[in-house]
């Protein structure tokens, strides 16, 4: 009986181990190494109503010749804290900015929020843009969301190039698509690894 009990408390410890080993690797990883599935093909469209009241449908956005940048997020997000007050510089410069120069038009997307916890989370942030709600969650489940903030990027052609999983900023956006479009044939491994170079130096 004692020698069952000790191969039991052996086995037990021995799957305790590789458990612990495979959950610290998986925090070690970057979650952009695992791209979405959604790379490399035509961006999903829906449509849904915003915090103003209005029916936006993304056909109408998608193909118009400019980048998108789809950016989901939640009020329970504790990363989303510190990425909204740069969504909101971003916003500012894409559409205060009267220069000539094409600018990616912003899409805010809340998973699940009531309208109410949205426009306080904008009040509290100085937010000025409206944002798209995804109360079902099923925008979230087409684009394969598992977390956020998560962003995605698409091309004038209607075409998801990335998705970055975690924090954004202004420069990182701009900096990140000028890349993208001097780059249009690379690889997701480049592109990840490029990700990584412009995260740093923006």
């Amino acid at each position: 009986m004692k020698k069952n009990n000790k191969k039991t408390l052996v086995f037990s410890g021995i799957i305790l181990i590789i458990f612990m080993s495979l959950m610290i690797y998986s925090l070690k990883q970057d979650p952009n190494f695992n791209p979405s599935q959604l790379v490399g093909k035509e961006a999903p469209s829906f449509v849904a109503e915003d915090t103003n009241g209005r029916n936006i449908n993304t056909k109408d956005i998608f193909l118009k010749d400019n980048w998108v940048v789809l950016n989901f997020w939640s009020s329970f997000c504790v990363v989303c804290r510190s990425e909204a007050p740069e969504i909101e510089n971003f916003y500012k410069t894409v559409t205060l900015n009267s220069d000539n120069i094409k600018k990616p038009t912003f899409i805010s997307i809340n998973i699940q929020d009531d309208k109410k916890s949205i426009l306080e989370w904008q009040q509290n942030y100085g937010q000025t843009f409206a944002v798209l709600q995804d109360t079902k969650g099923l925008i979230s489940v087409r684009y394969g969301v598992t977390g956020t903030p998560e962003t995605f990027f698409i091309d004038p052609n209607g075409i998801v190039r990335y998705r970055i999983a975690g924090q954004i900023s202004k420069n990182l956006i701009f900096n990140f698509i000028s890349w993208l479009e001097k780059n249009p044939s690379a690889t997701q491994e480049e592109v990840t690894q490029a990700l990584k170079t412009v995260r740093s130096n923006s």
